[in-house]
């Protein structure tokens, strides 16, 4: 006597329960992280119009490169940068006259570039930025 064979099924998962469960965790995990907000540098500029262009010629200028900071071209390291511009602006009241332009050569890295506006900012100065169009 021949004995048939009952076909068995093979066990399976239930899918969409488990779709169901991802999603769900997906979705917890996106409300309760909480996203940083990077802050910006703010940089207070001043206006300049024609009555103040001569102004603009007595800009304090700090250039800086990796190894040290110009001050109006005199050559300095960058912690002897805010006990100077403090001797500098000492008698300058306006915020026009306070304004202090920052440049830095190519090969500068960033963190060079915002440790020198931390100084000026330190020093009583307000900061801003010429772009020179090439």
């Amino acid at each position: 006597m021949k004995m048939r064979r009952v076909g068995r099924r093979l066990p399976q998962m239930p899918l969409t329960s488990l779709s169901d469960i991802a999603l769900l965790l997906l979705i917890f995990f996106i409300i309760t992280t909480s996203f940083m907000a990077q802050r910006a540098i703010r940089a207070e500029l001043p206006s300049i119009t024609p009555d103040k262009e001569e102004a603009s010629d007595k800009l304090i200028q700090v250039v800086v490169e990796e190894g040290c900071v110009y001050l109006d071209g005199e050559r300095m390291m960058m912690d002897e940068l805010a006990p100077y511009l403090a001797a500098k602006l000492a008698d300058k009241v306006k915020p026009e006259e306070r304004a202090v332009v920052v440049d830095a050569k190519a090969a500068v890295r960033y963190e060079r570039f915002v440790r020198a506006v931390n100084e000026i900012k330190r020093a009583g100065g307000i900061v801003t930025v010429m772009k020179v169009e090439d």
